[in-house]
């Protein structure tokens, strides 16, 4: 891995990781993903002091390791996503508690903001809301898309939300860009 890796990143984020790949890809994958991160000594981890942190280092080589051995399996990475936004927020925070928290539980040269949020002033229910991701960590390897944090973003908006809604996504960039991890996503609400 070549780059700047200052940072630090909270217990709570690996632990939701680790529940994630077991829930997603089995004890197997789990196991795979931290084999290849060099970082096996994990794979048991339960009941870590959640107050306390990780370096960002360690936190990239299992993305990096994750992004290298799910290379091309976008639908299997936003599933991740998905269990990894249930694993760290499992009860009801609103989203942008969740986007706060977020950034304040990795602390790196990344950001996730709120640029806008519509909602339809007749019934009050949320149209779309449009956000901006500044240096992603979960996608910054060339040729590796944003689906994961895609989909723990549109999961995380989802649980906020009656169930009678679904939410749709634009703004992906083409992740042979160098420079794609840094894009506007937009996530579109619309009643099922």
């Amino acid at each position: 891995m070549i780059g700047d890796y200052k940072g630090e990143v909270n217990n709570k984020v690996l632990t939701a990781l680790m529940q994630a790949y077991l829930d997603v890809l089995d004890y197997d994958g789990l196991k795979s993903i931290l084999r290849e991160a060099e970082l096996l000594e994990l794979k048991d981890i339960r009941d870590i002091d959640s107050s306390k942190f990780i370096d960002f280092f360690s936190f990239k080589k299992i993305i990096s390791a994750q992004n290298c051995l799910l290379f091309g399996c976008y639908n299997l990475l936003f599933e991740i996503g998905k269990k990894f936004s249930f694993y760290l927020f499992p009860y009801g925070k609103n989203f942008e508690e969740v986007i706060k928290e977020l950034n304040t539980l990795i602390r790196t040269t990344w950001h996730i903001k709120i640029l806008e949020k519509h909602e339809n002033y007749m019934t009050n229910e949320l149209e779309s809301i449009t956000l901006e991701i500044k240096n992603c960590i979960f996608c910054s390897e060339v040729g590796v898309p944003c689906n994961f944090i895609v989909g723990f973003l549109v999961h995380s908006l989802e649980k906020s939300l009656p169930s009678n809604r679904e939410i749709t996504y634009s703004g992906l960039r083409d992740p042979h860009d160098p420079t794609h991890s840094s894009f506007i996503l937009k996530l579109i609400s619309k009643k099922k």
